[in-house]
């Protein structure tokens, strides 16, 4: 890695450009459901349909927002309530969104639904949906 050979005190125009894109100029947003490794019962079983949800969770992004990427090589933990640390290894459902597919209030309903569902099936206490830097927790119903 060399040294830049900017003069001190002149700004990069590259990180300027990010920075503008970061903050001023965002008109495109990022999605993610993730799909959990394990019904949320306890003591916890491994979901034997978790492709099943992660294949139905692209499609329907696909159909939302014009595609999706799923990332399947993730751990995570998390502690419940009982002090319990209980692993996961969830699939993340990831879409790069138009604004105005974002804002879009039928979209955002079948995206609930589908969460709603998720979590009804799974036995979860809730699933995490993402937009941009984020998170909010959609329970079994509303």
């Amino acid at each position: 890695m060399g040294k830049s050979t900017r003069p001190t005190g002149e700004k990069d125009p590259d990180v300027q450009a990010l920075q503008t894109i970061i903050t001023d100029e965002r008109s495109d947003d990022s999605i993610i459901v993730m799909i959990p490794s394990h019904d949320g019962s306890r003591p916890q079983k491994e979901l034997t349909d978790q492709d099943e949800w992660a294949d139905a969770g692209l499609k329907l992004f696909s159909r939302l927002y014009g595609g999706a990427t799923a990332f399947t090589a993730l751990r995570g933990i998390w502690r419940d309530v009982d002090g319990t640390d209980l692993l996961d290894e969830p699939v993340m459902i990831q879409s790069l969104v138009r604004r105005e597919d974002a804002e879009n209030e039928a979209k955002l309903t079948e995206l609930a639904e589908f969460a709603r569902r998720l979590c009804r099936e799974t036995n979860q206490e809730c699933v995490a949906v993402i937009c941009n830097d984020t998170i909010h927790y959609i329970h079994r119903s509303r």
